[in-house]
């Protein structure tokens, strides 16, 4: 198994990676750039979107570790709780190489 920053030049073109955390603007760019991550990371200090999307913590100061892959017509297609770093990028990219085209 290959890092995931060489698998995301695997993934398609088309393509869109996100991460996101609660932490301030100030400390996911201190933390992308330690770990050199080649997307961008969100910033949801309020916790608007974390809450939406049902993923809090239940102390309910931060997120989960969940990814949601979102097909190319814009739906959620898979939801992937209980997520552990090192395998899952070449979970996702199997995954999204299986979605269909967009209608």
């Amino acid at each position: 198994m290959c890092g995931f920053r060489d698998l995301l030049k695997e993934y398609p073109a088309d393509t869109v990676v996100l991460g996101a955390s609660a932490d301030t603007v100030e400390l996911n760019q201190k933390f992308a750039d330690k770990n050199s991550y080649p997307f961008a990371l969100l910033s949801d200090y309020e916790l608007k979107l974390i809450k939406a999307l049902g993923v809090q913590t239940p102390k309910g100061n931060m997120a989960q570790r969940v990814t949601f892959l979102v097909d190319r017509d814009g739906k959620i297609a898979k939801i992937y709780t209980g997520v552990k770093p090192a395998p899952h990028a070449e979970e996702v990219l199997k995954d999204i190489k299986q979605l269909p085209a967009k209608k």
